[in-house]
């Protein structure tokens, strides 16, 4: 599998589980790998406020932050839109390529779903 950002300098990775009504956030710093993660509303106004909640972890939330999601149809469109506008790159993946990527894993919810997308961008 190749390395999608291997040339990038990305500061951070932030993995993001998006449903219908929200969006869990996992936030990792690439310089110690510290996870940092909050979940907001799938909306213009929840994108405000992760975009903000970037901002107070030192995260500027641009062009040298990797954002990795699911590829989930309508669910992702709006926010994609939203990252691209403020120059953020985003890596739309196959749930079933994060999902063979780490094996058998026991344990399903949002926000260990977020965490498994960012680790899954951090390393491939």
């Amino acid at each position: 599998m190749e390395n999608h950002h291997q040339n990038q300098p990305y500061c951070w990775i932030l993995g993001i589980d998006v449903s219908k009504e929200s969006i869990d956030a996992c936030l990792i710093r690439q310089q110690d790998g510290q996870l940092l993660e909050n979940k907001f509303h799938n909306n213009v106004s929840g994108f405000k406020h992760l975009k903000a909640w970037c901002k107070q972890m030192e995260c500027e939330c641009d062009h040298h932050t990797l954002c990795c999601m699911e590829h989930t149809g309508l669910y992702t469109r709006l926010l994609v839109h939203y990252l691209l506008s403020r120059d953020v790159h985003v890596w739309l993946e196959s749930s079933l390529q994060i999902k063979r990527s780490q094996g058998l894993v026991r344990g399903k919810s949002d926000k260990i779903d977020a965490q498994r997308i960012a680790r899954y961008a951090r390393l491939y």
